[in-house]
């Protein structure tokens, strides 16, 4: 096996556990920001809002490490850290868009979380997420 091989096969396992972790922090944020347990809304209780701002929330948070990663260093050590530094960024931003959201979403938004039936609502914040994480993604290039 090439040095070459071997370093290719360490850097992608150690950028895939960095983005595991992320993703994972990501969710246990997202948890603690809703009403309830989100993995029983989503995965018991089968709750559509949950779902879709869950999922949102999840692929903007991907978009951002997916571009930290390409745009990172090519020293390993240095593109991890960079990876990291801007994941958490990326998680920060998608909490303050969250407590906006809250803010100016008349009603609850916590309890859109929890209604039985997909709204608009719900919608409407799950692309603002995935904008949000998009343009991010996009400031790091």
């Amino acid at each position: 096996m090439t040095q070459y091989l071997v370093d290719g096969v360490i850097g992608t396992l150690s950028y895939f556990v960095l983005a595991a972790v992320i993703l994972v922090v990501g969710f246990v944020i997202l948890d603690l920001i809703t009403p309830g347990k989100l993995h029983e809304l989503v995965f018991v209780h089968h709750l559509p809002n949950a779902a879709v701002i869950t999922v949102a929330q999840q692929v903007s948070i991907g978009i951002i490490v997916v571009t930290a990663v390409l745009t990172s260093s090519d020293i390993l050590s240095e593109g991890l850290l960079e990876t990291a530094v801007f994941g958490v960024l990326g998680l920060v931003i998608q909490v303050v868009v969250m407590a906006v959201l809250e803010a100016v979403i008349p009603g609850r938004f916590r309890d859109l979380v929890e209604d039985p039936k997909l709204r608009s609502g719900a919608v409407v914040a799950a692309v603002i997420l995935i904008v949000v994480g998009t343009v991010n993604a996009a400031c790091l290039i």
